[in-house]
C-alpha cells in the first residue's frame, strides 16, 4: 500500500501541473526552450509577479530549474521527465479529449481567454 507521505507528494506534483499558469509556463518552456521571466510574462500577457509566483512553485516542486546570468533570471525545463510527462499528456488530450471533457468531475472546466497559447511544434 501506498504511504500517505507518497501520496500526499504525488497529488501535490498533480496539483502544480493542474494549475493552468504553471502548465501554460512548462509548455512555454518545453516548446521554446529555456527563458526569461520577462519574455514568458510578455508570452502569456500575464502580470510578471503572477509569473514570478508560479515559477517559485515549479521549482520548489522541482519541475524548473533556474539560472541566473547577472540580474536575469533563466529558467527552463528541470529534466527530461517532465519532457515525456508533457508530451505523454498531449498525446492523451489529443487522443482522448472528448472523454476528458465529459467526465463530470474532471471535464468542461473553462479557462479565462488570457489563459490560452497557442499551440507551436
Amino acid at each position: 500500500m501506498i504511504s500517505d507521505e507518497l501520496l500526499a507528494a504525488q497529488v501535490g506534483l498533480f496539483s502544480a501541473l493542474a494549475d493552468p499558469t504553471r502548465l501554460q509556463i512548462l509548455k512555454l518552456l518545453h516548446q521554446k526552450g529555456p527563458m526569461s521571466v520577462t519574455r514568458i510574462y510578455e508570452i502569456l500577457e500575464r502580470a510578471q509577479n503572477l509569473i514570478s509566483h508560479h515559477l517559485n512553485c515549479l521549482k520548489t516542486c522541482g519541475l524548473v530549474t533556474v539560472e541566473k546570468h547577472g540580474r536575469k533570471a533563466v529558467y527552463s525545463i528541470a529534466n527530461p521527465e517532465v519532457d515525456h510527462i508533457l508530451d505523454w499528456t498531449q498525446k492523451q488530450v489529443l487522443s482522448q479529449a472528448e472523454r476528458i471533457l465529459s467526465c463530470k468531475v474532471v471535464g468542461g472546466k473553462k479557462l479565462k481567454p488570457k489563459a490560452k497559447i497557442k499551440e507551436r511544434r
